[in-house]
């Protein structure tokens, strides 16, 4: 674990492995623990995985706004990492700041890799699930922290590390993270995306693989579908998520 202290605080981090830089995206209240089983492509690349402010390990306070907090916080690990440019992974709603930050310092992004993800809520089920996310974390957080591990988890050890982890989360934070995602909308800024890029859906995702067909716009597109599977690829269907986004980075950067 490594940390950046500044004067709002500390950021805290894990960066494991050699290689191409991969710097996942934690969707809210999850922090860096929804990536353990991306820790396996430490083998392949250098996985860099924050707990973003109000997250996990990391205290530092955000400003007015979360996305924009965020993209800074993105900047100062590559810096404190000695990086130029990685690849940015966003998960579910951390595709937001993946997306957000790709517009913003393109020259700075090798590749974008968005699971699950959505350049606006498009869907009532998607919307649904922010409606209920955040009524849920008013009312009753540990309920929610708790229905998000067993959505992710296929052991109990893992489901209790993942709320044990979301339990360390700034509630306001989490919720400031609902509240500015739902609200994102990139749509119209698209095409402006050049850098090579990766859509991952699972079949049975219907919250948000409807949102693929907003990505036509973008050229340097690929695809892929995960069979018989829903929305939580990276901890339910790991082993063809590392896959999928190794081949990807390997035809992608590595050949170029």
């Amino acid at each position: 674990m490594k940390n950046i202290e500044h004067a709002n605080g500390i950021i805290s981090y894990e960066s494991e492995g050699q290689g191409i830089p991969v710097l996942f995206i934690h969707p809210p209240g999850m922090g860096s623990k929804v990536f353990e089983y991306q820790k396996a492509m430490k083998k392949d690349f250098r996985v860099i995985m924050p707990d973003f402010s109000g997250h996990g390990n990391s205290t530092n306070d955000i400003g007015e706004s979360l996305i924009e907090s965020y993209l800074e916080e993105i900047d100062m690990i590559l810096k404190n990492e000695q990086l130029e440019s990685a690849v940015l992974c966003g998960y579910s709603a951390g595709g937001m700041i993946a997306q957000s930050y790709t517009l913003k310092y393109p020259q700075k992004v090798e590749a974008l890799i968005l699971s699950g993800g959505y350049p606006r809520v498009y869907t009532k089920s998607l919307d649904y699930q922010y409606m209920l996310g955040m009524k849920l974390l008013k009312s009753s957080p540990d309920t929610l922290a708790f229905l998000i591990a067993l959505s992710h988890a296929k052991t109990k050890s893992y489901r209790e590390s993942l709320v044990d982890h979301m339990k360390k989360s700034d509630l306001s934070v989490w919720l400031q993270f609902y509240e500015e995602t739902y609200l994102f909308d990139c749509v119209e800024s698209l095409s402006a995306i050049k850098c090579p890029m990766l859509l991952m859906y699972g079949a049975k995702d219907f919250y948000s693989l409807p949102h693929k067909d907003f990505y036509e716009r973008c050229g340097n597109l690929r695809m892929a579908i995960v069979s018989n599977s829903f929305h939580q690829l990276p901890t339910r269907k790991w082993e063809s998520f590392n896959h999928i986004i190794t081949d990807f980075i390997n035809k992608e950067i590595s050949a170029n």
